[in-house]
């Protein structure tokens, strides 16, 4: 799947989710909360593509990564009470980063496995131990990346579900070829429902 169809889908599968977070007890506080939450959303249906540096997210990756550290050097200088306003989220971002440099191999392999989300979950974990980090901001980074790889599944290459232990790749009993018109066409169609539902959302 090409990186618009992931976005779509997870922009799906966060609203899905976003409206089930009541029912768990976990609700966001404000509207700028439930924005991060979508954000979080989005670079997740993105990240397990980092492994290429063909995808937008590889390619982007250190540029992006690089310019992010250097306006948070700029506000730590000269804007330190805007940047303690967000130092819990800046927190997370940069956490999460870390287990990338070790998995990044080659195209779906690790990233597009269950022992990646495994690492994902035993990451949460860690940081939740030692800062008081929202957990529906983590609900929302592991939606993407639950999408990108229900994604990737229902493609005619598969993923390596059970990787590193088996290198096989599976996938759905229907598929379709990545960038075909049938994506393209699911890709619209998941548009239109993300728009009728935040609209019906709202008003």
């Amino acid at each position: 799947m090409l990186a618009p169809g992931h976005q779509a889908l997870g922009l799906s599968s966060g609203l899905i989710v976003l409206t089930l977070l009541p029912r768990w007890g976990l609700v966001p506080d404000a509207p700028l909360e439930a924005v991060l939450f979508m954000l979080f959303v989005l670079f997740g249906s993105l990240l397990p593509d980092i492994d290429t540096p063909r995808s937008k997210l590889g390619y982007h990756f250190w540029r992006g990564l690089i310019f992010v550290l250097l306006i948070a050097f700029g506000c730590y200088l000269f804007a330190p009470d805007y940047l303690d306003q967000y130092r819990d989220e800046l927190k997370v971002f940069v956490m999460l980063m870390a287990p990338l440099l070790v998995m990044v191999k080659s195209h779906r392999k690790m990233t597009h496995s269950l022992m990646f989300i495994g690492v994902l979950i035993l990451y949460h974990a860690v940081i939740t131990r030692f800062f008081e980090v929202p957990p529906y901001y983590f609900f929302g980074f592991i939606t993407g990346v639950v999408s990108h790889l229900l994604g990737d599944y229902l493609t005619k290459r598969g993923i390596p579900v059970f990787y590193p232990i088996f290198k096989k790749h599976f996938r759905f009993i229907v598929t379709f070829k990545t960038g075909s018109s049938f994506e393209k066409g699911l890709v619209w169609s998941l548009s239109i429902w993300n728009i009728w539902f935040v609209v019906t959302q709202v008003f």
